[in-house]
């Protein structure tokens, strides 16, 4: 028994160093991943109790939309300010994850010392920006990282980097609610651990640095890349992928405040938030392994309208479904599971088909897009006072036209590309 464990616990080891391989840059940034997901959870922790589970439902909404606000703000900043720094050269690109971090490091102290005072609303804003800023780095980092632009491998190497962002997450919330919830510490204390995260994930990006060859390029070849902009079958394939993902972040954002608002105007156990936390964080991580064993077999296009397929079947089966909210935790993992698998083809489809210099840009434009999508679905949600069976029926509803549209949308597009025959227009 013994010796099997032995065996179990080496060979748990040589994945593991495999996964963070400090010989490669994909090593590199995968760790750099998991630390900043990891610090982004503490930070979500501390500041979750006083605005939402600390206050009456009536004072939750105002403090969630205040909340909202906040975390639309740093993406203003990405496609003026971070955008252009990551597309003009591959050395700023990669100098984003280290400056990330170091940003968010003294962001975070300053928060726990002003955590109960109204600078805590710009400083979170300050580390918030420096998080999405990592995130846009991150992607526009995995082809250069990778180094083969295959549809299968980016999808696989996105996928991997999804897992590491769940499982980062769950640390991050384990970590930061122990903290919290111990005696004489509080969630000031999940903050000021934060930066043991950050830390190491300078190191990381300080190694990444270092791995990846030197690519200086001129002033000239600099402006001309700045001056471009994405065309082509790529870019069309790019926008109409990127319907769907935001209409399924949108539903994310929507439901989980539906369940949120409906466990606490139920006076629900604490186990009910969990259970629905693990739905959704079970969905993010079965889409790591379900996204890249459907690429093999499929194309990007439909595995994305098979996610929201799935989504639209299970929420009207919901509808009438008992127990309602045991159904409604179904309808979430389900979610996170198709908004998963639709985001890592998404990034794909932008790795393979559009140039390196227009990927700051197209990255920080849509995820602009799909967090305001969150956010008008979870204000939705918020200020609506959504009955569960209503809010599965417009999950179920959306989805639906969205599949309609992002058909029609597909199918216009593959017409315009076939030429014309011979007497055709005449």
């Amino acid at each position: 028994m013994r010796a099997r464990l032995r065996d179990h616990v080496a060979s748990s080891q040589q994945a593991l160093a495999r996964v963070f391989d400090e010989s490669s840059a994909l090593g590199s940034l995968r760790r750099a991943h998991l630390l900043s997901m990891t610090a982004d959870a503490m930070m979500t922790v501390a500041l979750a109790g006083s605005l939402f589970f600390s206050v009456s439902p009536t004072e939750a909404r105002s403090r969630i939309a205040l909340y909202l606000l906040i975390t639309m703000a740093p993406f203003a900043a990405l496609s003026p300010l971070v955008a252009p720094i990551v597309d003009r050269s591959r050395q700023l690109r990669r100098s984003m994850v280290t400056i990330s971090a170091v940003v968010r490091i003294a962001a975070v102290l300053l928060m726990a010392a002003f955590l109960r005072t109204l600078l805590l609303f710009p400083l979170a804003l300050i580390a918030l920006i420096a998080s999405k800023a990592y995130l846009i780095t991150k992607s526009s980092l995995v082809p250069e990282v990778v180094g083969d632009p295959q549809p299968r491998t980016l999808v696989a190497t996105n996928a991997s980097l999804t897992l590491l962002a769940s499982v980062g997450g769950a640390l991050g919330v384990v970590a930061g609610g122990i903290l919290a919830k111990t005696p004489h510490l509080g969630p000031a204390w999940a903050l000021i651990a934060e930066p043991v995260a950050l830390l190491y994930m300078v190191a990381a990006g300080l190694r990444l640095h270092r791995m990846l060859p030197q690519a200086v390029a001129g002033a000239s070849q600099a402006r001309e890349r700045l001056r471009s902009r994405p065309t082509g079958p790529g870019y069309a394939r790019t926008l109409l992928a990127s319907l769907l993902v935001a209409v399924l972040r949108g539903q994310i954002g929507f439901f989980a405040f539906v369940i949120a608002f409906a466990l606490k105007g139920r006076s629900a156990p604490t186990w009910a938030y969990g259970a629905a936390l693990a739905a959704s964080a079970i969905g993010a991580m079965a889409a790591t392994q379900v996204a890249p064993r459907l690429r093999r077999r499929l194309s990007e296009i439909p595995i994305t309208l098979g996610a929201a397929t799935l989504v639209s079947l299970v929420a009207i089966a919901a509808t009438t479904a008992h127990p309602a909210i045991v159904w409604a935790i179904v309808v979430m993992g389900i979610l996170s599971l198709a908004a998963g698998s639709a985001k890592i083809a998404f990034d794909a489809t932008v790795q393979q088909g559009l140039r390196e210099e227009h990927y700051g840009r197209t990255f920080a434009r849509y995820e602009t897009e799909f967090q305001l999508a969150w956010v008008v679905g979870a204000a939705a949600a918020t200020f609506a006072r959504t009955p569960l069976a209503s809010g599965e029926s417009l999950i179920a509803t959306t989805a639906v036209v969205a599949l309609a549209a992002y058909a029609l949308a597909t199918t216009a597009l593959r017409h315009a590309r076939e030429p014309e025959l011979p007497g055709e227009g005449t």
